[in-house]
C-alpha cells in the first residue's frame, strides 16, 4: 500500500486538541494591520488550516478581511503569506511585541 504524504502527516501531537476549551473569544478580538500574532492551529476546523510547519510561529498581519486574515510569516530567509481564519491565530501579548 502506498504511503500517504498529506499535509497532516506526522502531526498527531501538534494537531490534537487539549482539554482546554477554546470558546468563541477569538472572535471578539479586533485585529489590525501590523499586529503580531502566533499561528496556533485549531484542529477542530480543517478549513483554511495553515501547514503544520507554521504552528507556533510569530507573524504580522498584512490584511484583514471579513472572515480571514492574511499573515506574513518569516520562514528561514523567505517571507511566506498565510491566509487563515481567526481561530488559527492568537494575539501576541508579549512586551516585545509592542515595540
Amino acid at each position: 500500500m502506498p504511503r500517504s504524504h498529506g499535509t497532516r502527516r506526522k502531526a498527531r501531537s501538534i494537531l490534537t486538541k487539549d482539554n482546554v476549551v477554546r470558546g468563541i473569544s477569538y472572535l471578539l478580538h479586533d485585529y489590525k494591520v501590523g499586529d503580531k500574532v502566533i499561528v496556533d492551529v485549531d484542529p477542530r476546523e480543517h478549513s483554511t488550516t495553515p501547514h503544520r510547519r507554521f504552528h507556533g510561529r510569530i507573524g504580522v498581519i498584512t490584511e484583514v478581511r471579513k472572515r480571514t486574515l492574511k499573515v506574513s510569516v518569516m520562514f528561514g530567509d523567505k517571507e511566506k503569506f498565510l491566509q487563515t481564519r481567526l481561530n488559527h491565530v492568537k494575539p501576541l501579548s508579549a512586551p516585545e511585541a509592542k515595540a
